[in-house]
């Protein structure tokens, strides 16, 4: 039989991209790690990495272990929490923008899925600022917001700069107004480069103004224009501006835990403890 010890420090591999996270997230060394690894391929009598460069990557076999070893996680959780009575089962309803959860969301709900899977989670996205008054009416729990003045009660998770990206196909005159794809008005990141580009003599126009990230990334993808997000979120194929498109300098950004007034269920708190874990370990990666 498979060793669910071993499987978790399997998913933890895949999950991280990395043996030292993964050892850092199952709280093992890293060689324990890569003994449950090289266990779980002598007893399936496959490889599940291998070597690309100074790295590894998953191998077919690899890949095909996925969906079970994360069932049997589930599987092994569900019959604690259910047989034990001591595993949560309620409910949680979490806030968070849109832009911040095509970054952190699914590895939030990956986390605490694994280790409360008879929690039922409801996710609302919407700007930060309109997750203010659903959160302090105790309609949700609790939210990932971008902390902004005058909102209270911020628990700062992570803090980094704004900068300009785009595509790295993205090209124009760097004299010419430059075409922005930016969130709606109320959204604290276009207000601060709404505010950086009028101290500057920097001409831009506005080629979309969306609340979704998603109408928002394949615009900048396809290169027709460029936009703004947190430095270290900057997706792979993205570049960040440099000086040569006479961009003003962004302010930092901070994202944060709003938290419903009154008591706390166990529930909300397991699932703030994943999101600190996950943006921590997201940081810490990047």
């Amino acid at each position: 039989m498979l060793d669910t010890d071993q499987l978790r420090s399997f998913l933890a591999i895949v999950d991280t991209g990395s043996f030292t996270r993964a050892a850092e997230r199952v709280n093992k060394t890293q060689s324990a790690v890569s003994m449950h690894v090289r266990r779980l391929e002598e007893q399936l009598g496959c490889t599940l990495f291998v070597k690309q460069g100074r790295g590894a990557r998953l191998s077919e076999e690899g890949e095909k272990l996925i969906d079970f070893a994360r069932r049997m996680m589930q599987i092994e959780a569900g019959a604690l929490a259910a047989l034990s009575r001591k595993g949560l089962s309620g409910r949680v309803r979490l806030g968070i923008p849109d832009d911040y959860s095509e970054f952190f969301l699914a590895e939030i709900l990956t986390r605490f899925c694994q280790r409360h899977p008879l929690v039922e989670i409801s996710v609302v996205c919407d700007a930060s600022i309109s997750l203010t008054a659903p959160v302090n009416a105790r309609a949700l729990d609790l939210a990932v917001v971008t902390d902004t003045e005058g909102m209270k009660g911020v628990e700062v998770l992570r803090e980094e700069r704004l900068v300009w990206v785009a595509s790295k196909r993205f090209q124009m005159d760097p004299e010419a107004p430059l075409p922005l794809a930016l969130s709606s008005t109320i959204c604290q990141w276009r207000k601060a480069a709404e505010e950086a580009l009028q101290r500057s003599n920097r001409e831009t126009r506005t080629l979309l103004a969306s609340n979704n990230y998603s109408a928002i990334a394949p615009v900048v993808r396809a290169g027709l224009a460029a936009t703004i997000l947190p430095a270290h979120t900057v997706p792979a194929d993205f570049r960040i501006l440099g000086p040569e498109f006479n961009l003003p300098r962004l302010p930092l950004s901070r994202m944060g835990l709003i938290h419903a007034p009154g008591h706390q269920s166990q529930e909300a708190a397991a699932l703030a403890d994943a999101i600190r874990a996950t943006v921590a370990e997201l940081k810490q990666a990047a």
